[in-house]
């Protein structure tokens, strides 16, 4: 008897120690013996449901999901929570958490006989947002997630490394692998899975613990596992600049990153926003006007898009949040080209057949535009447009500029010609490139001015057509842009146009990564001026073919043509095509504009001056009478000088309201109007003018104006009345307590009210 006992020792000695281990259902050879790491399930403690945070999916029933990488780095053993209805596996639930939380990455390898085999996954632990794999060492191609997976075609697990070393990152199969351990319900403690994630059929209640061996040594599931909190994605987007893509033809649709000014690349901000959505094939433009961005792609899907849901040509989006607001997949029968706001009401959409209303009011594409249809899709297509202050000025490939008056929706001119594109300066002038010629448009008659460009030319991009490099400063009155060889051969220099010298810099900057085999190029418009801070903006790529145009950065001049930061984008087909700047200023109307006139003569206040934009041009502001109280006894009108004129009718009181439009963002002011009628009226014209300096001011303060000054009062702070000393237009202020007060000034004709600065 004591042999035999000794025998079935021994016998089950061997069976178990040559056992044939699974791993996710695939019998391994290689693994032999006892396996601590698969048969002792003892676990002490598990995580209550009411204890997990982060919920990913929608349903009644629900599944816990923990990941253990046993690497020594904290918090470790995370959890997620699963929710759904039907039937659901363990694949489900681990792809639809690396869909939702952008942090957790996984590495797959799908299609096999036993289903998907999982053989690495990440944990972004430092929030750099560096989620990448190198393989083999490769750290000139990583492979970047996409819905939080990197998928493979072998075996070969081991060979991938995270690029980030901070991260949590385990994979392998050989020389480690991932346990797969199970819980549901009705099991009194964890148990091995024989098979692996796509057969695993999850139940009310159940658990999954991915458990990292490293070197093929076991570890237990910890005692303590830790609640994942809520993964939120980047939802202000007023502090920083989207780069819009057109993405890679043929696999994704168009997408959004956003750089934030801590110089944080948040990738597909529009997707996150609204669930994997995108735009539509090839975006190659995106404006923001008012509160609303609107993204313009070619065609309305990209067919061969398995991973995001296609938005349309035009898609319309809240610009700080990002979320959808509509698309459309038709915008009057042809392929998107732009957009330009005309005003709070309306915009234009510039397509391969004409330009079309777009009501922003109810979100309706309207009608072509008349004479600006016709040509062919790339032969008559319309390009960039800009809004002046009167009218709208849009480029048609071999026809010129045709110049629409927005308040009619009517083609008043067209000034022929072969241009690439058009911006509008600082100083409210508009400039048109040709090949080798900056060209200026005068705003009232259309008279054109050519400048010639000295040795290079301008890069055309009607091929396949993108924004163009062509951009202007807000902040001085210059123009920008990128050089080339010819029109289809990109050069290496940033070229400075000073508008107001007429002079050319062709060598104000250089394009880095000139140097080796494989240059940096432009690409798509490739470089913006960034409105409040005055930085150039320059995307690039590698030049190449293939896998060199996954290489792309983002670089950032000062406005003397120093490179001040690159960043380097994660690897990708991203083709950007232009950097679009947020809005969020409000236009400023100066207190130098009265709240109440006198009038016996036609008179004029001058609006130009007295309305500014911190991040917008101030010479594009439109001005419009909104309402007229009395127009019996005044008429008010604004010329094409942006000039108020107020003519007296009839003797009597009217409250004009007017509006300032600054890239859709609108405030309104109301100029109270006293009229006498005159029979001067029409034959005389004043113009009213008001102003005062030095302010900030230490000691006298002189007021200029040439109407007649009946009363001048400071107030402090708290609206008391200060002694000031007031004698032939000036005052001396060299006894008040530095601060900030108010002015108000009484004349014969209006009453100012203006801050005041004692120094």
């Amino acid at each position: 008897m004591k042999k035999f006992y000794l025998f079935i020792v021994l016998f089950l000695f061997a069976f178990f120690a040559n056992a044939q281990i699974k791993v996710q259902g695939v019998p391994r050879n290689d693994i032999q013996g006892t396996g601590s790491n698969q048969l002792n399930t003892t676990v002490t403690t598990t995580i209550n449901f009411s204890d997990i945070q982060y919920w990913v999916g929608s349903g009644t029933n629900e599944a816990a999901f923990v990941v253990q990488w046993n690497d020594s780095k904290n918090p470790d053993a995370l959890v997620w929570g699963f929710r759904w209805n039907g039937t659901a596996t363990g694949e489900d639930m681990l792809k639809a958490i690396a869909k939702a939380d952008h942090r957790f990455f996984t590495l797959l390898y799908p299609g096999t006989q036993f289903g998907t085999a999982i053989g690495g996954m990440g944990f972004d632990l430092n929030g750099q947002n560096s989620n990448a794999l190198y393989k083999n060492g490769n750290v000139t191609y990583p492979y970047y997630p996409v819905n939080g997976i990197v998928n493979t075609a072998a075996y070969d697990f081991d060979d991938y490394t995270a690029a980030d070393a901070s991260d949590h990152w385990g994979s392998g199969w050989y020389n480690s692998y991932w346990s797969y351990w199970v819980k549901d319900p009705t099991d009194p403690d964890f148990g091995y899975s024989g098979v692996g994630a796509t057969s695993r059929v999850l139940q009310n209640g159940s658990y999954d613990v991915w458990n990292f061996n490293a070197g093929m040594e076991s570890f237990p599931i910890s005692s303590t596992l830790t609640p994942v909190s809520a993964y939120v994605t980047a939802t202000n987007f007023t502090n920083g600049y989207f780069m819009v893509n057109e993405e890679w033809f043929g696999h994704t649709n168009g997408s959004v990153n956003f750089i934030d000014n801590n110089g944080q690349i948040n990738y597909r901000v529009y997707s996150n926003a609204n669930n994997n959505q995108a735009f539509g094939a090839t975006t190659q433009f995106g404006t923001i006007y008012g509160d609303k961005f609107y993204f313009i792609s070619k065609q309305a899907a990209d067919g061969g898009d398995t991973q995001y849901t296609p938005g349309g040509r035009l898609v319309v989006a809240n610009a700080q949040t990002m979320q959808k607001i509509a698309g459309f997949n038709n915008i009057g029968g042809g392929d998107g080209r732009s957009f330009v706001g005309v005003n709070e009401n309306k915009g234009y959409i510039g397509a391969s057949n004409g330009i079309f209303v777009f009501d922003i009011a109810n979100m309706q594409v309207g009608s072509l535009i008349t004479g600006t249809g016709g040509g062919g899709q790339y032969a008559g297509q319309i390009g960039n447009m800009v809004r002046s202050s009167k009218y709208v000025f849009a480029v048609k490939q071999s026809a010129g500029i045709l110049v629409i008056d927005p308040a009619t929706d009517t083609l008043v001119s067209t000034i022929p010609g072969a241009f690439h594109s058009i911006v509008q300066a600082k100083d409210g002038s508009i400039w048109a490139i040709q090949d080798q010629k900056v060209v200026n448009i005068n705003t009232t008659t259309f008279a054109t001015t050519p400048y010639n460009i000295p040795t290079t030319k301008y890069l055309g991009s009607w091929g396949a057509w993108n924004a163009g490099s062509f951009t202007a400063s807000s902040k001085q009155n210059v123009l920008y842009w990128n050089n080339s060889v010819n029109s289809f051969v990109s050069g290496a220099q940033i070229v400075k146009f000073d508008v107001t010298t007429k002079a050319f810099n062709e060598s104000f900057a250089t394009i880095p990564g000139q140097t080796g085999t494989y240059k940096q190029i432009p690409y798509g418009a490739a470089l913006r001026v960034n409105p409040i801070t005055d930085e150039l903006i320059l995307n690039t790529t590698e030049s190449g073919y293939g896998a060199h145009y996954q290489k792309n950065w983002i670089h950032t001049y000062d406005a003397t043509g120093t490179l001040t930061n690159t960043k380097t984008l994660n690897d990708y087909y991203w083709f950007p095509a232009v950097t679009v700047f947020p809005d969020n200023t409000l236009p400023t109307v100066s207190n130098t504009f009265p709240s109440q006139v006198s009038v016996n003569s036609a008179s004029v206040i001058d609006l130009k001056t007295i309305v500014s934009d911190e991040d917008n041009l101030s010479s594009a502001i439109v001005k419009s009478i909104k309402s007229n109280s009395n127009p019996a006894a005044v008429s008010a009108v604004i010329n094409g000088n942006d000039e108020l004129v107020l003519t007296p009718i009839a003797s009597g009181t009217a409250d004009i309201k007017i509006t300032f439009n600054s890239n859709g963002k609108v405030v309104e002011k109301t100029l109270t109007v006293n009229s006498t009628a005159s029979v001067l009226a029409t034959a005389e014209v004043k113009k009213i003018e008001f102003s005062i300096y030095p302010n900030p001011v230490t000691d006298i303060l002189t007021i200029k104006t040439q109407e007649k000054i009946l009363n001048v009062s400071v107030y402090d702070a708290s609206g008391k009345v200060v002694n000031t000393q007031f004698n032939n237009g000036q005052i001396n202020v060299s006894m008040l307590p530095n601060g900030v007060y108010i002015l108000k000034v009484v004349t014969d004709k209006a009453v100012y009210q203006q801050k005041l600065i004692k120094k």
